[in-house]
């Protein structure tokens, strides 16, 4: 299994939901289940809470509130 760690500077807030937002294009990640994990103290990862939006092109995750996690594809 691979990942792509961002940033919580990579996400852009919705100002509809006031949720925020990250796209992550197919071509990156591929066409498989993925997984999202938030990062917490020490280098640990946690199941995040997130909703994804999957459409052939690209992928979007949604969250409450920012925070650094791992894409796991």
């Amino acid at each position: 299994m691979q990942f792509i760690d961002f940033k919580k500077e990579h996400f852009k807030e919705d100002e509809k939901t006031n949720d925020f937002v990250i796209e992550i294009s197919k071509d990156e990640i591929g066409f498989g289940e993925i997984r999202v994990q938030e990062r917490k103290d020490d280098e640990i990862y946690e199941d995040a809470e997130y909703e994804i939006t999957d459409n052939p092109v690209k992928v979007t995750i949604r969250m409450k509130k920012p925070a650094d996690i791992r894409v796991n594809f």
